[in-house]
């Protein structure tokens, strides 16, 4: 059995793939206890910092941004009573809460219930899954406060580094490049946080989002990119990937905010900001000085292998996202040049704030489940985390 992990440990972490013909594991470890190189191990920590940031958020919401959001009248939504019924449940989990029209006539035999009441069903079994406004606030309070934090602490902690301004200097000396206790740190914030987002995600009962699989994945593979870009020591270059992403994400939670507290001034004007801070960030200084020094300035000092290519490879992807994204951005800034609002983008409406029409019985008409919809705005742009990216992405 001990050779069969033996063997299993070498397959998975062979030294050709990882670090290729210039490095070999041993090149991590250091004699001198003042110098220190990444080890793999050191990052597992990131699991109980994770935790500990669920703690911290939950104080952080529930001390400071619940009662700003009471005071800017945001207000928990009011769920009414959902009597249980098995053949409605069962439509619902089927078509994903769409239940289309043509099968309501169905439903109705089934249930012996009328239109009305199976549509008044179906929304609130709807509503009830959907993130209110106040969750939605919450949420946004949290990554402001987060991105907000770690952008500062990651440029203080990147202001005297070499590399930082001479990026050349991300690759000189390779692979022995010693990492200080503020560097660790900063890449140990940034794992454990998306941690944190994973275990938020995967715990979460009240309300799930639409996208829940997709960002699952997202911080599946974000938290494998950056523990595995520790491993092989690419810190330095990972480490001005992680502030150019970092800049752009409170700008975009302040924006939210203020639209879900219904300061749409306030909101479209962060929203502004939000917008020249991406295109700067995202469409000329990440592919200017992130990918000119991962897939140019590397050749003169690093031969490349398997590893490389892979990481590489998805920075590319991500510059294509972000291409993609602010294509989508922009579509949304015009639509208020041209409308005078902002209204609803092609983000899932499981995320929008959703109105209950269904307050009277003996109303006449009967809405759609589609018409109750309220219509959407930058509240459901995608995050900008919404990525494949080395954070090593």
């Amino acid at each position: 059995m001990a050779a069969l992990l033996d063997n299993l440990n070498s397959f998975l972490w062979n030294e050709k793939w990882w670090l290729g013909d210039d490095a070999k594991w041993e090149d991590f470890i250091s004699s001198d206890p003042n110098i220190y190189y990444p080890r793999a191990r050191d990052m597992n920590w990131s699991l109980v910092v994770g935790v500990g940031l669920l703690l911290v958020r939950y104080v952080y919401e529930n001390v400071l941004i619940v009662p700003l959001a009471n005071y800017l009248g945001v207000q928990e939504r009011k769920q009414r009573q959902l009597v249980p019924n098995p053949t409605l449940e069962a439509a619902f989990k089927k078509h994903n809460g769409r239940v289309p029209h043509s099968e309501i006539e169905n439903l109705r035999k089934q249930t012996d219930l009328t239109e009305r009441q199976i549509q008044r069903w179906l929304f609130r079994r709807k509503l009830k899954t959907t993130p209110s406004a106040l969750y939605k606030f919450k949420e946004c309070g949290w990554h402001l406060f987060f991105y907000t934090f770690i952008f500062v602490y990651g440029l203080w902690t990147l202001w005297d580094k070499p590399w930082l301004r001479v990026t050349v200097n991300s690759w000189i000396g390779w692979p022995k490049q010693p990492i200080d206790k503020d560097v660790f740190m900063f890449y140990l914030m940034e794992l454990s946080f998306y941690w944190s987002l994973l275990f938020s995600m995967l715990f979460q009962k009240d309300y799930q989002k639409k996208d829940k699989k997709e960002m699952t994945i997202h911080h599946c593979v974000t938290i494998a990119l950056i523990y595995f870009s520790w491993a092989c020591n690419f810190v330095r270059v990972g480490t001005l990937v992680l502030v150019v992403h970092d800049i752009a994400d409170p700008w975009l939670a302040i924006a939210k905010m203020a639209q879900y507290s219904n300061h749409q001034t306030i909101c479209e004007a962060f929203f502004g900001v939000f917008i020249v801070v991406w295109i700067l960030s995202r469409c000329v200084v990440y592919p200017i000085w992130v990918l000119n020094t991962s897939a140019v300035e590397i050749h003169d000092y690093v031969t490349t292998f398997p590893a490389y290519w892979f990481f590489n490879g998805l920075l590319f992807v991500l510059q294509i996202l972000h291409i993609m994204w602010t294509y989508l951005i922009l579509r949304i800034a015009f639509q208020k040049i041209q409308r005078g609002s902002i209204e609803k983008d092609e983000r899932s409406e499981s995320e929008c704030e959703m109105d209950d029409p269904f307050t009277d019985e003996d109303e006449e008409t009967t809405p759609s489940i589609n018409q109750a919809v309220a219509n959407g705005s930058i509240a459901n742009m995608p995050r900008s985390r919404h990525t494949v990216s080395v954070k090593a992405t």
